[in-house]
């Protein structure tokens, strides 16, 4: 029998579970506790910006709240712990609670992820809350992220951050804070994530822990279980292993073996691979100086922007991705 490929869903990493059916956090304690004294309260802002570079867990603490806040039953020792098997929660990982709003990208014509939020889909989250709640209780939302909006559909949220409804909380997960629209920032109660332990992020890869990955995350949890449900390893996790091949002339070689290795759509290995040659440009960079390597750094900052935006061939993005190592390589040698 045929099995049905899963839909795709623009708010997850490849391979990896979506933040509503994760249940187990590590870290953010203070973060976390500050959500469930407003949620305790009875005074809880109405908006909340969950910011912090990508990886931190932000998507998986707004479901964490999202649980508490619509009632489900208390289980475990942190704050927003909540009974996995508990009726609410249950509904939230099936996408099937009707007080719950999630507005993240949608899918092209083709099947693959927008490169925006449009105003169309924002408008739907000015609709949701102009409803009563289906359970009595609160309603929430969640915009997964709110550096995907663009102008028109930023403009379109703030009616309703201007005037919240009552009994409603908005959370919006922001990666970069400072590019977001001033007026979305002001109107929020602004929360920081912030980099985490070693211990912390090795703890949450649990069986998977791998010493380079855990080093190459920077404190990200999250990215850095990516990086090991992708099928990064050791040999390119190591960006001294890495920068070193690069030097030799090596780049076409490195990123032909990874985008082969790592897993997922084609335009989600092509993502992965640009990261990670970022971040080996990065490391080349701080380590040696001069511009070639922040040169290369931004040229393929703006390569993973165009492959994404054009749908372009990912062997043609790796081509070009492999001049632009090569170039900066050269300028060294």
């Amino acid at each position: 029998m045929k099995t049905e490929k899963p839909a795709l869903e623009t708010d997850k990493e490849p391979n990896t579970a979506h933040p509503r059916e994760t249940f187990a956090f590590f870290g953010h304690e203070p973060e976390e506790q500050a959500l469930a004294d407003g949620l305790g309260s009875g005074r809880m802002h109405h908006a909340w910006l969950l910011a912090g570079t990508k990886g931190l867990g932000k998507a998986t603490l707004a479901y964490r709240l999202a649980r508490a806040a619509l009632g489900a039953r208390k289980s475990g020792s942190r704050p927003l712990d909540v009974d996995p098997e508990d009726t609410v929660s249950r509904r939230i990982t099936a996408r099937s609670h009707p007080d719950l709003f999630v507005l993240r990208r949608g899918l092209n014509d083709r099947g693959k992820p927008r490169r925006e939020i449009t105003v169309d889909d924002a408008r739907e989250l000015g609709h949701f809350f102009s409803l009563a709640p289906s359970e009595g209780g609160m309603r929430v939302a969640i915009i997964d992220a709110v550096d995907d909006l663009n102008r028109n559909a930023a403009n379109a949220i703030l009616k309703t951050l201007e005037e919240p409804p009552a009994r409603s909380v908005l959370l919006l997960i922001c990666h970069a804070p400072g590019a977001i629209l001033p007026t979305i920032r002001s109107r929020c109660r602004r929360l920081a994530l912030r980099p985490q332990s070693d211990v912390v992020v090795r703890t949450a890869m649990d069986a998977n822990a791998d010493e380079a990955i855990i080093t190459l995350a920077k404190g990200r949890p999250g990215r850095a279980i990516a990086y090991a449900a992708q099928g990064v390893d050791a040999k390119f996790a190591d960006v001294r292993r890495a920068q070193t091949a690069l030097q030799r002339g090596e780049a076409g070689a490195m990123l032909s073996a990874l985008y082969d290795k790592m897993s997922g759509e084609p335009f989600e290995k092509l993502a992965g691979v640009l990261e990670l040659a970022g971040e080996w440009t990065r490391a080349a960079g701080v380590e040696e100086g001069g511009e070639s390597w922040a040169e290369a750094w931004s040229a393929l900052e703006t390569l993973r922007s165009e492959a994404e935006g054009l749908d372009m061939d990912p062997r043609h993005a790796l081509a070009r991705a492999v001049g632009i190592l090569d170039r900066a390589g050269g300028a060294r040698r």
